[in-house]
């Protein structure tokens, strides 16, 4: 079993490089879904409990798989005060967290998934292996243990609203935030003002919402912290990518439609080179 695979992860986009995920529905299998995703050149999975079924069993199967494939595995919980714990525990690396409008929200985040002396996170080592690599509790000391357990946590606030893009600054200066990803429907839905004839893809090209896009990426160099986002096709991500964002989530797997997800990192990867 690998170990560090998420410090790694957090060092090599400290370091600048850019890292490609997805978000994964209901109606795949685990093990066959990871290993494609691997194949095709993703570095980390998202499972996304906010707008789908994942039961709690399956997120546990994603996580055996993620590990046996060195990937970072992540969720997206239902709310940003949703129980979301659990998952850690049982080994999850880390958390997209929807609508996170306020310092408060962002600090209540910390406590939730960091242990002393980030956040106050109860102490579950013991329930599951994954969560510190099948480390031996009896050659291990354990807050070298907790220690671990912080270092392979991420946590990604969304960006979905001009009060989160207003208060990210305060955000991202907090011990623990990783970086940002955009929301970019939900905001764009905050910001208001949407030609009723617009389609989706259009609603996120107007020059307002590109301003707002431009305006988190440099609130996010600023600060030495990620810029991440989604929603757009290949072509969108790889303009976006010039613009200092560098965590990508490409694409939707449900009911085992894994196999379209390969041309579209295929293109972003391409476009970006």
């Amino acid at each position: 079993m690998q170990k560090n695979v998420t410090y790694d992860f957090k060092a090599e986009l400290q370091a600048g490089e850019r890292k490609f995920g997805q978000l994964i529905g209901p109606g795949n299998d685990p093990a066959a879904t990871v290993r494609a995703l691997k194949h095709f050149g993703y570095d980390f999975i998202m499972v996304d409990l906010e707008h789908s079924l994942v039961c709690k069993e399956t997120v546990y199967s994603y996580i055996r798989a993620a590990r046996e494939m060195a990937m970072p595995v992540l969720i997206r919980p239902e709310e940003n005060t949703a129980h979301f714990r659990c998952y850690l525990d049982a080994g999850v690396n880390g958390l997209m967290l929807p609508q996170v409008n306020t310092l408060e929200e962002a600090k209540h985040v910390i406590n939730q998934a960091y242990m002393p002396p980030i956040g106050h996170r109860g102490s579950g080592i013991g329930t599951s292996p994954y969560l510190h690599d099948f480390q031996n509790f009896a050659e291990v000391p354990y807050l070298a243990i907790t220690e671990y357990i912080n270092n392979n946590t991420l946590v990604f606030p969304q960006t979905e609203s001009l009060q989160g893009i207003g208060n990210l600054p305060d955000i991202l200066r907090l011990e623990g935030i990783t970086g940002t990803i955009v929301g970019c429907f939900d905001l764009v839905l905050n910001i208001g003002n949407i030609n009723p004839k617009a389609l989706r893809g259009e609603v996120l090209t107007t020059h307002l919402m590109e301003e707002r896009i431009r305006q988190i990426a440099k609130i996010c160099k600023e600060a030495g912290k990620v810029a991440g986002i989604g929603s757009f096709p290949p072509k969108g991500l790889a303009k976006w990518a010039k613009e200092g964002y560098q965590l990508f989530l490409i694409g939707y797997v449900i009911d085992g439609n894994v196999e379209s997800l390969r041309p579209l990192i295929t293109e972003a990867k391409s476009l970006m080179s």
